[in-house]
């Protein structure tokens, strides 16, 4: 009733039948809720900004919408499009079948390897489509059409949104998402100084892989010209240079 009326007083009318609840936590309760006398739905997964979350906070879900997407998009290319050379099956997939897969990565990137395949397949067969090379290996079709797993995509992805949090190109507290070594003492220390990042203990995977954890080994790993670039253009071009010689 409570909601009801929020929703009321600032003109918004909220439908208790396009309402669900979402019960997370191992010991919820998972108490009834009701909207103006009607009980809304409870259900074990939802969408919400385009990002399918499941009551176990697991990607999962998303995963398999998505890639059930992307290889519907790859089947329609498959069948309508008469040339078939690399660059124009790389551009089709790029501009048609990757956003579809890397929207909001950094909100649910995976870290189990079943799921990383999944996703990776639909490039493996995107890459299969180019005439004379689907007898190749995966890595050798990947340089040929001049692209990186989508896993490595991930990962650059979560670089550049860290680095244009710590740099304030993006308006959120970092207080609430990063701890600092120089936040810990006030020894001149080698973390100290190049101001790396400090990850929370954590007892569950879901928090050990949330993202202000996950990055942590990455970003503390990448070279100081690199963490301290001027832009993000900048940040780009020096993290590919520098993941090209690892």
């Amino acid at each position: 009733d409570s909601m009801w009326e929020w929703s009321k007083q600032w003109g918004m009318d909220i439908h208790p039948l396009k309402t669900c609840v979402l019960h997370f936590g191992y010991h919820n309760k998972r108490i009834d809720y009701y909207l103006n006398g009607t009980k809304i739905t409870e259900v074990f997964s939802a969408k919400d900004l385009g990002v399918m979350i499941n009551d176990m906070c697991s990607p999962s879900d998303h995963i398999q919408e998505i890639t059930r997407k992307a290889n519907g998009v790859l089947s329609q290319l498959n069948r309508s499009i008469v040339c078939r050379n690399k660059d124009v099956v790389v551009n089709l997939f790029k501009v048609f079948v990757r956003p579809i897969i890397e929207s909001a990565g950094p909100v649910w990137n995976p870290y189990e390897r079943q799921y990383i395949d999944q996703i990776e397949k639909v490039q493996r067969r995107a890459t299969r489509m180019v005439p004379g090379i689907g007898h190749l290996e995966y890595e050798d079709r990947l340089k040929l059409c001049r692209l990186t797993t989508l896993e490595h995509r991930r990962q650059r992805g979560d670089m550049i949104h860290v680095y244009k949090m710590l740099n304030v190109y993006m308006d959120t507290n970092n207080d609430n998402f990063f701890n600092f070594t120089n936040q810990r003492h006030e020894i001149a220390t080698r973390s100290s100084v190049n101001n790396f990042l400090v990850a929370e203990k954590c007892h569950l995977d879901i928090r050990k892989h949330y993202f202000t954890n996950r990055i942590v080994q990455k970003w503390n790993a990448l070279p100081s010209e690199v963490r301290e670039a001027d832009c993000v253009n900048s940040f780009k071009v020096l993290y590919d240079e520098w993941t090209a010689v690892q």
